[in-house]
This record gives structure tokens, C-alpha cells and sequence, in this order.
């Protein structure tokens, strides 16, 4: 079958992820310093453009900012232009040159409506609308979600001879508790095997599959859906646990899938694959792609990544790297691509925690960041004053105001003994510092523009890599609303 893909040459893609280099280089510093040392290392001073630090210089224009930067997701509105802040805005409209969908980036990415009409005869539907066992976040993601990967299986099946969805087996990598693989068996009937490192997370999975059966009858009944074969089998046969199965293990590069698939669908003869991965953490997003690249039973791969502060870069030393977290998925997450590796291009890890925030989601909800931001980069004021020049990480920490946070922090630092400042003089040096922990705030969003930036960079280097492997028809996909969902762009390709 021929699709109508829209596809990007991969020249442009080099080119894109220069421009993308180019803008972030010289900004390095920036979106890789530490809030923790916000005054104690004049961050506003050294890193924040010097035409902003000129438009802002009281808590009034501070508070300007920020209504600036929330508002730039706004429908514009009639009537007289507004010229509040010229550098503030200059500085946005600069940086959303380098996201996905700014000038610098057109044509990258699909809308999901793209994707779906170039699929044409392949393409499946949401028709069941199940909001039970799942938050508003996780059923608008699995709805859409599930219906890509069965029209993904479609078009994959329609390669084969004779080829129908029911010769593709869907491997879920990182199954949690099983919400996209038994939408995508409950709505379109298609196997799926959930495979999940951790034993809890399959035994939730199962769970929730047992508890799923009795809300399915309700859900066709709403849909208007009782004389439609697939659900009247579904029904009459209670056959969800023969579509959906779960298991414990981890998937290398070396897994034998249709060995794998004989043992947990042994009426079956499966020997075609499509993987799919709904915010595959850190490694194991980068890793599925290396995994559809290098099995050759996989067809086709659907995969939405999250946690980037997770991954492992391969040309940075991280302070905070620890292999246990990392060990049921080795090897490197940045950069995938040859194009990148060559460069020895790295982006950090303080950026790649930035490149995690949601911009369009603290924007439109009106979102102050966190007292506790403030408070943190207080307390590395008080522990210099005490001889602690080296930064220490507090961690998360529950807290009420000011005073508390440093007694707490104290204690969990084990420096009761060194650092015995009076109640008095924490609420002294705090209110001394009020100006500045506002214009704290303003950094703070004056850095998050850069978030989306980031992420856009590993999201293209992940599609380089795929068009370096080979694979024409892959594809970076917008699947999700971005303030519901802030991962919300899918790698998703064919053999």
C-alpha cells in the first residue's frame, strides 16, 4: 500500500539541528546553571541578556515579566498593539524560533491529523470512550495513543501477504500498569504483550485488567457499540486476557521475540512485532529505537519518551549519576545520531532537567515556580556564611515557610552542630532579600523558554538517527495536547 507521507530530507534535519547547536551553545552556561546558586553566584547579573536586565529592575517590572511570559500562549486580542517589555518579548520570540513548529524547525514534526490521513485506509478510530481506572491526562493520552499503534499494526499488516492486524503481535516496552496495551486489545482487538522490569508493575497490570472486564460492557453500551463483532465477542467470549498478557523481564538487544511470543500466546505464530512505548523513561526510549533498528522481526516502532534528566549522555561526566537507576537500561541516550556522536555533542544534565519542564502547561495555569527555589538559593547564603563553600543536594523536601525549610535542610544535611543561625536572622536576611527572590522567578522563566529547545534537539537527533538506520517512513509525530500532556511528540516508523 502507498502512503502519503509528508517527509523530511535528512540534509534539512542536519540542518535544523545546527541551527539548533548554534543557538544553544553559546547558552550553555546558562541552561546548565544551578538555582541553588542563584545569588550566591549573581546568576541574574551574569547569564540573563543584558536588554532585559536593563527593562527590569524593580519587583513592579518583575511582575510585568511574568504576565508577559504566561501570556505568550495567549490568542492575541484586537485593538491597540501592545509594546509592555520589548527585550522580554524580542527574547520569546527569539527562542520559539528553535521549537518544533517555530521557523527554524517548519515541517519537522506532523500534526496527529497528518500522520492519520496519510494512513489513509489504514487508519483506526478512538469509538470507545473509557474514562474509568485512568486521570483526564492518562485517558486523552491512551486514547490517542491506542489508535496510532492499531493503525500503525494496519499499515505494518498490509506489507505482509495476506497480512491482517491479527499477524502483528504489539510488544509494549514499559508496560506499567498496562493502560495503552489493554486499550489498544479492548478497542481494536489487536494482541498485545506488556513487558515490564519491574514484578510490581505487572502484578498492577493484571490488576487492573481483572478490574477493567466489568467496565467494559458499560463503555459499548454508551457507544452505541452492542452489534459490533469485535466488542459482541469480547462480550460474549470475556476474551481480554487471551488479547492482553503480561510479563516481568527485561528486553535486550539479544530477546528472541517470537520465542517470547510462543511461550505467552502459544496458539499463535507470531513473527512480526510493532513496539510501542508510552513515556518510555530516560534510557529506554532511546533504547527502543536501537531495538527496532536491530531486530529484524520488529516492523514498526511507536514510541513517546519522557524523563530526560534520566538519560546517560555519552560525552558528559555527571556529579549525580548513579548506575542503579540506569541498569535495566544501559548504554547512552544523547546523541543517537552519528551526525551528533561525530560532534561529540553534549547538552548537560541541568538542561536536560529543563528540557523535562512543561512550558506551555506553567504558562496558560499561570504557574509561579516554587517558594522553595527561593529558599534553597537562601539557604546556600546562610551555609556559606557557616564555611560550607561546596553545594550539598537537600533533595525534595516537605516544608512549611522559610524557617522551617532550613531546619529541616539542616537536619537532613547533618549540619545542626555548624550552622546555628537564629530564627531571627532567617527572617531578616529573607525579607532583605525580597527584590531579589522575585526577580528569582523571572530567571527562572527567562530559562524554562529555553525547555522546549532542548527537548526539540533530542527529539531530532532521535528522528536522525532513525533516517541515518535507513528507515525512510519515520516520522516525529505531535500526538498529544501539550498543557495535558507535555511529552507529547511520538517517534513513530516502518520497514
Amino acid at each position: 500500500m502507498i502512503f502519503r507521507f509528508r517527509t523530511i530530507k535528512m540534509e534539512r534535519l542536519r540542518q535544523q539541528i545546527d541551527a539548533i547547536a548554534r543557538f544553544l551553545e553559546p547558552n550553555a552556561a546558562f541552561i546548565n546553571c544551578h538555582m541553588v546558586d542563584y545569588l550566591t553566584e549573581q546568576h541574574w547579573n551574569r547569564y540573563v541578556p543584558k536588554p532585559i536586565q536593563r527593562e527590569l529592575s524593580t519587583v513592579e517590572d518583575y511582575l510585568r515579566a511574568k504576565r508577559v511570559f504566561w501570556g505568550q500562549f495567549d490568542q492575541p486580542s484586537g485593538g491597540a498593539i501592545d509594546d509592555e517589555l520589548p527585550a522580554v518579548k524580542a527574547f520569546i520570540e527569539e527562542t520559539r524560533k528553535y521549537r518544533l513548529e517555530g521557523s527554524e524547525v517548519q515541517g519537522t514534526a506532523l500534526t496527529l491529523a497528518e500522520f492519520q490521513n496519510a494512513l489513509e485506509k489504514c487508519r483506526k478510530e478512538t469509538r470507545l470512550k473509557m474514562t474509568e481506572l485512568m486521570n483526564v491526562k492518562k485517558c486523552h493520552e491512551v486514547e490517542i495513543a491506542a489508535a496510532v499503534v492499531a493503525s500503525l499494526c494496519t499499515a505494518v499488516a498490509s506489507g505482509l501477504p495476506n497480512g491482517t492486524p491479527d499477524d502483528i503481535l504489539v510488544i509494549d516496552a514499559g508496560d506499567g500498569k498496562g493502560y495503552l496495551s489493554s486499550r489498544i486489545a479492548v478497542e481494536h482487538g489487536i494482541k498485545v504483550l506488556g513487558v515490564d522490569c519491574n514484578e510490581e508493575n505487572t502484578s498492577n497490570a493484571e490488576k487492573r485488567r481483572d478490574r477493567l472486564k466489568t467496565k467494559i460492557p458499560k463503555a459499548v453500551k454508551r457507544a452505541n457499540l452492542e452489534e459490533d463483532e469485535h466488542f459482541t465477542n469480547l462480550l460474549k467470549d470475556d476474551t481480554l486476557e487471551t488479547l492482553y498478557r503480561t510479563t516481568t523481564q527485561l528486553i535486550d538487544f539479544e530477546t528472541d521475540l517470537i520465542e517470547l511470543a510462543k511461550h505467552h500466546f502459544p496458539a499463535d505464530n507470531h513473527s512480526t512485532f510493532c513496539l510501542c512505548g508510552l513515556h518510555t523513561c530516560g534510557n529506554l526510549g532511546p533504547n527502543c529505537l536501537r531495538l527496532f533498528h536491530q531486530n529484524r522481526t520488529i516492523a514498526g516502532i511507536c514510541n513517546v519518551g519522557c524523563c530526560y534528566h534520566l538519560m546517560r549522555e555519552e560525552f558528559v561526566m555527571d556529579d549525580f549519576y548513579n548506575p542503579a537507576k540506569i541498569s535495566d537500561n544501559p548504554g547512552y541516550g544523547f546523541p543517537m545520531s552519528a551526525y551528533l556522536r561525530n560532534r561529540q555533542f553534549a547538552i548537560g544534565r541541568n538542561a536536560r532537567n529543563l528540557a523535562s519542564e512543561s512550558i506551555e502547561r506553567a504558562c496558560i495555569n499561570r504557574e509561579n515556580p516554587s517558594d522553595k527555589l527561593g529558599y534553597r538559593a537562601l539557604l546556600q547564603v546562610v551555609l556559606l556564611q557557616y564555611g560550607q563553600k561546596k553545594s550539598l543536594q537537600v533533595g525534595r523536601l516537605k516544608s512549611g515557610a522559610f524557617i522551617d525549610y532550613v531546619r529541616k535542610s539542616v537536619r537532613r544535611l547533618g549540619l545542626e552542630d555548624r550552622v546555628t543561625i537564629s530564627d531571627e536572622s532567617l527572617l531578616e536576611l529573607e525579607a532583605r532579600f525580597t527584590p531579589e527572590l522575585e526577580q528569582l522567578k523571572v530567571f527562572y522563566l527567562i530559562r524554562q523558554q529555553f525547555a522546549p529547545v532542548v527537548e526539540t534537539l533530542i527529539l531530532l537527533d532521535r528522528l536522525l538517527f532513525l533516517r541515518e538506520s535507513g528507515y525512510e517512513r519515520s516520522f516525529l509525530v505531535k500526538l498529544f495536547e501539550p498543557v495535558v500532556s507535555p511529552r507529547c511528540y511520538a517517534l513513530i516508523a516502518m520497514k
